[in-house]
């Protein structure tokens, strides 16, 4: 049985564009199912960082003179009410781990504001592909 160039030629051609077919809905698949994968690994480390952050204490740090000598304050907004919380001498233990408290407390506060960032890229991502 013989077939003609043209019959070969289209035949080549429909089986091609089924597999590129496949390939893309294949593709989309795959990357679909990364997109959400990220996504939720990206809320789960939301939520970390959001329970790690309420282990700190809030508030800013503010040093106080009192007759020659410097206090340290941390001091947060408590609805209308600013409260000061005495913490120590300046020079003393807890004004130091008050003062690595909230360098871990402004890192954790940019990482949670970093990630609710690329979730929302995410989420646009995955737009395409509902």
């Amino acid at each position: 049985m013989m077939f003609s160039l043209d019959y070969v030629y289209n035949k080549c051609l429909k089986y091609i564009e089924m597999l590129y077919t496949l390939y893309n809905s294949c593709m989309e698949s795959v990357l679909k199912g990364v997109l959400e994968e990220e996504l939720e690994r990206n809320l789960q480390k939301q939520r970390v960082f959001s329970n790690e952050l309420a282990k700190y204490p809030k508030g800013s740090l503010v040093v106080v003179e009192v007759h020659g000598d410097q206090y340290l304050y941390r001091k947060y907004r408590d609805g209308d009410k600013i409260v000061s919380i005495y913490v120590g001498p300046i020079k003393s233990e807890e004004t130091k781990k008050a003062y690595k408290d909230r360098d871990k407390y402004i890192k954790l506060k940019q990482d949670i504001k970093d990630l609710k960032e690329e979730e929302k890229k995410l989420r646009k991502a995955l737009e395409i592909y509902a």
